[in-house]
């Protein structure tokens, strides 16, 4: 896991509004915790699975989630992790 992300400009505009959500919020805090799955995720939070893997997609985009995939009992499943343990957004 990366430090930091420490966006600017238009880029910080981009994380701030990822973060901005209250579920994606959660699903943050749920991952500073522990990698969890999609469908764990989905549970915790009381959502649909494709909820999450939407939301665990623009998470990626910028930067703050990262996802590998692992065999699951019924066939891959799609793990989430922090890519960052702080944001840092600039307005300069």
């Amino acid at each position: 896991m990366q430090g930091t992300l420490e966006p600017r400009g238009e880029e910080a505009l981009k994380v701030a509004e990822a973060i901005s959500s209250v579920t994606r919020f959660k699903m943050l805090r749920l991952l500073s915790r522990e990698k969890l799955d999609i469908s764990t995720i989905a549970n915790k939070l009381h959502v649909s699975e494709a909820y999450v893997s939407e939301e665990i997609v623009l998470l990626e985009k910028v930067g703050i989630v990262r996802t590998t995939y692992q065999k699951g009992k019924r066939g891959v499943r799609k793990v989430c992790d922090l890519a960052v343990r702080r944001i840092v957004i600039n307005i300069a």
